[in-house]
């Protein structure tokens, strides 16, 4: 199996993809990206799917855009097309394979190192988690991270999740600060939180490379596990396990 292309699903028209492109450029792949209120492409047209972040909850079944995105997820899946979910992403395909997403009992902000039960998937980050929801794993999944606050990851046939924002730029940063700055809700955040935003901010610039180096390795395990490689990357490399 040789994926030379991937498409990342965006929730808002300023949301960006952080390192993925240049990360999956450097596998041999081209990652295009397209907005949930665009016309989303046949599953037969996707090799893999990033589904990505969003300030919304993934149990909104207000939202205009839901139950479009539901559908085609689901419609996604059943085709057998790999999909890897980020943060929002990673609870609606939680969500959409049984499991189960709700208001966490608190924010979890902040880089952490995250525990990996499962033997076969070492990485343990530092990753930055952003997110006031949370996911428990579907029926038949393997959980294969957590913290004390949620769990982090799971794999479900050719589908993963990740709590945390692997892809975190500051160029991506910015864009959540700038979009805080336009709703009440966003600026009553602000006023509590004090100069996190900026303390956070200096922390995405320096553990940049580290944090680079932990998303290319997950990248390469997760298309590993799909017997999938790219272009640029060698079928039988191995994974280097992440320093603590």
């Amino acid at each position: 199996m040789n994926i030379s292309r991937a498409v990342a699903l965006i929730h808002a028209e300023t949301d960006l993809p952080g390192s993925l492109p240049e990360l999956l450029s450097e596998l041999g792949i081209t990652l295009d990206v397209i907005s949930v209120n665009d016309v989303l492409p046949a599953p037969s047209e996707l090799e893999l799917l990033f589904v990505m972040g969003s300030i919304e909850s993934a149990y909104d079944d207000s939202l205009p855009w839901m139950a479009k995105e539901v559908a085609w997820l689901r419609q996604v899946v059943d085709s057998g097309v790999p999909v890897l979910g980020i943060c929002f992403g990673s609870q609606l395909l939680a969500r959409l394979l049984g499991g189960s997403v709700s208001r966490n009992r608190q924010p979890e902000i902040g880089w952490c190192h995250i525990d990996t039960p499962d033997d076969g998937w070492s990485h343990q980050g530092p990753w930055l988690n952003f997110h006031f929801d949370a996911f428990i794993a579907p029926p038949g999944a393997t959980l294969l991270g957590k913290t004390e606050l949620a769990q982090q990851a799971f794999r479900h046939g050719k589908v993963m999740g990740v709590q945390f924002h692997p892809e975190i730029t500051v160029d991506m940063f910015d864009t959540w600060t700038a979009g805080w700055r336009q709703t009440g809700e966003g600026r009553r955040f602000l006023e509590k939180v004090g100069d996190l935003p900026d303390r956070l901010r200096r922390e995405i610039e320096q553990r940049q490379p580290e944090n680079r180096a932990n998303l290319s390795r997950l990248l390469q395990d997760f298309l590993q596990s799909l017997g999938a490689v790219g272009a640029g990357m060698e079928p039988n490399c191995v994974q280097t396990p992440v320093s603590q």
